[in-house]
């Protein structure tokens, strides 16, 4: 199994990783796997190193560098190595340590510097918008950030999931982390999407409710985001066949063309259903258990002013004296072609045709996402089904 640090370097954050590095100047001191400095190097031209940071390897002895008065950044396998390489450099007069999974990534997750010293406000306001892929939280939280109601973006997805669930980092760490960063006005908001939700989670339901449990008591305010399934399925399947996820102006002409092209797979748009289906359940379950107000995909997009009011007065925040943000708004797409209601209609017709198969399905998918038992995963489709339609 690749390590956390392997699993980041193979990521879509892996040039924003290697850059810091490579750019750290000659008051850094970088520890590391000897295989790191050959990634961020790989032409094997080290510079200088009177102008860029000294390094050393990883469990090796630090040599000159122990006495310096450098800013450390340890690159460890997993987090809980890093936490041991960070503790053994101690406190020294001078010295600051910095983790690439503990501080360095949140920080670049968040857009600030990889070395800031993040600091977060006693009176922080914190909230999250809890919902499923493809529910226009994209689009509700560029209004949000524009509104200057925090800067809420999709902090916890890959590769910081997998870190906090395999790497050893910690829901709770990773929260605490991105607040010192990822504020504005004082307010932190960030989303909590179903599929890095549970991953991050460790794919078990009961960690689920812990963490978010965790960060009720920590003050937050959840707000869910609802969209039918259908039309997240849809959604879904049409960004994974365009291999585009948001659009920020008008189509071009090749772009409208594939859209107009595509061919409805059934079998991967059932299975696309399905799963999405099965987070929902989830959402839906501790959107329950906390009594979340609800908004609805079809009002964020017809109003998106009185949504910002309704969540600011929900959260206890005065919108009026927010300094606003700068957040590109995706554009809806559906009204550009009959791709989107033509799929829609094909897959409930397939659902209909495959009635008796939903359930069944839902319960396999649910179970391995959650790890419950079948009885406990049974339930919670069967209580689902009762009051949802498809």
């Amino acid at each position: 199994m690749k390590s956390a640090l392997a699993n980041l370097l193979a990521s879509e954050n892996a040039k924003e990783v290697l850059d810091f590095l490579r750019t750290r100047g000659p008051r850094a001191h970088i520890v590391a796997p000897e295989w790191v400095r050959s990634r961020t190097f790989p032409d094997q031209t080290i510079p200088d190193s009177q102008q860029s940071a000294s390094w050393s390897v990883l469990g090796e002895a630090l040599g000159e560098a122990d006495g310096q008065k450098s800013n450390f950044v340890v690159v460890a396998e997993d987090a809980e190595q890093e936490r041991a390489v960070v503790n053994s450099l101690g406190g020294k007069k001078g010295r600051k340590s910095f983790g690439l999974f503990g501080h360095v990534l949140p920080a670049l997750l968040c857009s600030a510097n990889g070395m800031a010293i993040g600091r977060v406000s006693p009176d922080l306001t914190r909230y999250a918008v809890v919902c499923v892929p493809r529910s226009g939280s994209r689009y509700l939280s560029a209004v949000l950030s524009n509104r200057g109601v925090g800067a809420p973006r999709e902090h916890i997805r890959e590769p910081l999931a997998r870190i906090i669930a395999e790497g050893r980092l910690g829901f709770p760490a990773a929260i605490e982390a991105l607040e010192k960063f990822g504020h504005a006005n004082r307010i932190f908001g960030t989303k909590l999407i179903s599929t890095f939700l549970i991953h991050a989670s460790g794919g078990r339901m009961s960690a689920v409710e812990k963490n978010i449990s965790w960060m009720a008591d920590r003050g937050y305010r959840f707000v869910r985001l609802d969209r039918p399934v259908v039309e997240t399925a849809i959604s879904s399947y049409i960004a994974y066949k365009m291999r585009t996820w948001h659009f920020f102006g008008d189509m071009d002409e090749s772009a409208r063309g594939r859209l107009d092209t595509l061919e409805f797979e059934e079998g991967a748009a059932f299975d696309e259903y399905i799963r999405l289906r099965a987070e929902k359940i989830v959402i839906d379950t501790i959107a329950t258990s906390l009594n979340m107000p609800t908004f609805t995909y079809a009002r964020v997009e017809a109003d998106a002013d009185g949504v910002v009011a309704d969540l600011c007065r929900y959260i206890g925040v005065n919108p009026g004296g927010l300094e606003p943000g700068s957040a590109r708004i995706p554009v809806t797409t559906r009204t550009e072609s009959s791709t989107y209601s033509r799929f829609a209609e094909q897959l409930e017709e397939l659902l209909r045709r495959r009635a008796p198969d939903i359930g069944p399905h839902t319960v396999r998918r649910l179970r391995r996402l959650t790890a419950l038992s079948f009885e406990a995963t049974e339930r919670l489709v069967k209580e689902h089904a009762a009051g949802t339609t498809i």
